[in-house]
């Protein structure tokens, strides 16, 4: 259509329409409640899901919700030429209706962190009242119509942000379960991801190293490591992991189901389970506390555990990224890159006196390293972030040649790139983001705007 033309179709449009009819349509396989909205202007925007034919689209035609003839309408919306990005016009009975038809490329996801629900001072905890409004906030999101946040990229500033999936990245309440190392974690679940059930968007979370058992917590603590009730309590956190993972996969939301990264040769020992899915054609691969969590045999009353390296585990990360290269990525895990002046002796679970706990077979992590001391931790963490890197940057998705990564564990909102010691060119850009309990900044998360087939676009700091 030419510029003379639609200018032509617009003032009869205008000239014409009246503010109180309207033309609707029956659409092929598509809900038009789901994809129209009528703007300021009068003309109806119809957003078709990415890939959508708009071929035979639509199937019938209605005026304030009565039915009419398709030949009645000039031209004929069952067979006229629908393009994207084209304003086209309808008359009928002397009147005209405007639509313009867009293919839905953009979508939002928020992430938050470190919930702690119900833990006491010192941990910025949210209680289960505070995170279900936070959790419903989130939820809904544009759906009055207002925008939450403003993008500034191109295509997208007009956009009303609405949330299409959500993310939590981990140490959800109080130490392993909902009363300090009960195992179980209903408060989280109930606040979080049975409100998300109920509105039908996706939510994924992970596990920090609250949910899991660490090698040390402080000092010299001699109950290191998982004990006989912190290996129950492990189990019980991946448990509700995999399950709210299955919901969502029984609800066929994903371009394809959740593939999870483990061991083989170790299946019965306990394992943190870091997998992967694809959702509006972008790769979302979620670590829980960290990529290099080290697997173990259980401990019983009388022996204690016995930890291996997580290099098999590494190595199926490894394999499947070689396989999905082309794919857009987005990675996540509780650790931060950069964030936190302990953030590299967290990479080696080593506790505030430098403590952890080695394996029992080598690794070429650092894993079976004993010794490695406080001081030394600058440089040993490089053991793990370097080489994972190198396999992040083997897929798609960058920005500025840069992996985008999402952190929590820090409480404070905190945005750096970390770059390769062996090569420079392996750069990983972490937005850590802040506590919802952080007294600071209530109710934080990011806002991050998604391009199917391309990934992270923009990152907005907000509250809900």
């Amino acid at each position: 259509m030419t510029k003379k033309t639609l200018m032509c179709c617009a003032l009869l449009w205008l000239t014409l329409m009246p503010l109180c009819a309207q033309m609707t349509f029956t659409l092929n396989g598509i809900t038009y409640g789901d994809v129209a909205e009528r703007d300021s202007k009068g003309f109806t925007t119809i957003t078709l899901p990415s890939g959508t034919d708009p071929t035979g689209l639509i199937t019938a035609i209605q005026i304030d919700g009565a039915p009419v003839s398709a030949n009645s309408v000039n031209p004929n919306p069952t067979t006229t030429t629908i393009n994207y990005d084209e304003l086209k016009v309808f008359t009928y009975n002397n009147k005209a209706y405007g639509f313009r038809f867009v293919e839905d490329v953009w979508f939002c996801g928020v992430f938050f962190s470190d919930c702690h629900i119900n833990q006491g001072s010192g941990h910025d905890g949210t209680s289960v009242d505070d995170m279900t409004t936070i959790m419903n906030n989130i939820l809904n999101m544009g759906k009055d119509g207002k925008k939450k946040v403003n993008f500034t990229t191109a295509g997208a500033t007009n956009i009303v942000p609405k949330t299409s999936i959500v993310f939590c990245l981990g140490d959800i309440d109080q130490d392993k379960g909902d009363n300090g190392s009960s195992g179980t974690h209903n408060n989280f679940l109930n606040c979080t991801a049975e409100i998300a059930k109920t509105a039908g968007i996706p939510f994924i979370f992970i596990a920090g190293n609250h949910d899991l058992s660490p090698d040390y917590w402080t000092g010299d603590d001699p109950d290191k490591g998982a004990t006989t009730s912190g290996s129950n309590a492990d189990d019980k956190t991946i448990s509700a992991i995999t399950d709210n993972n299955s919901y969502w996969n029984n609800a066929g939301v994903f371009d394809e189901n959740i593939t999870y990264f483990i061991d083989d040769t170790k299946s019965s020992y306990f394992q943190s389970k870091p997998f992967t899915f694809k959702f509006k054609d972008v790769r979302f691969y979620c670590a829980q506390t960290y990529w290099f969590q080290k697997l173990y045999k259980k401990p019983s009353w009388i022996t204690s555990a016995t930890y291996y390296a997580p290099d098999k585990v590494i190595t199926a990360l490894d394999n499947f990224v070689t396989e999905h290269a082309a794919e857009a990525s987005v990675w996540m895990q509780h650790y931060p890159w950069l964030a936190g002046s302990d953030c590299n002796r967290w990479w080696l679970d080593q506790n505030d006196k430098g403590l952890y706990i080695t394996t029992s077979d080598d690794s070429a992590y650092g894993s079976h390293t004993s010794g490695i001391a406080y001081n030394d931790a600058n440089v040993a963490n490089t053991l793990k972030k370097d080489p994972l890197s190198a396999i992040m940057m083997k897929a798609a998705g960058k920005v500025g040649g840069k992996v985008q990564h999402f952190s929590g564990h820090y409480h404070r909102f905190y945005d750096a790139t970390y770059t390769s010691t062996v090569n420079g060119e392996n750069k990983v850009h972490d937005y850590t983001v802040a506590a919802p309990g952080n007294s600071e900044q209530t109710n934080n998360a990011f806002v991050v705007l998604f391009k199917r087939g391309e990934g992270v676009k923009e990152v907005i700091q907000t509250q809900f």
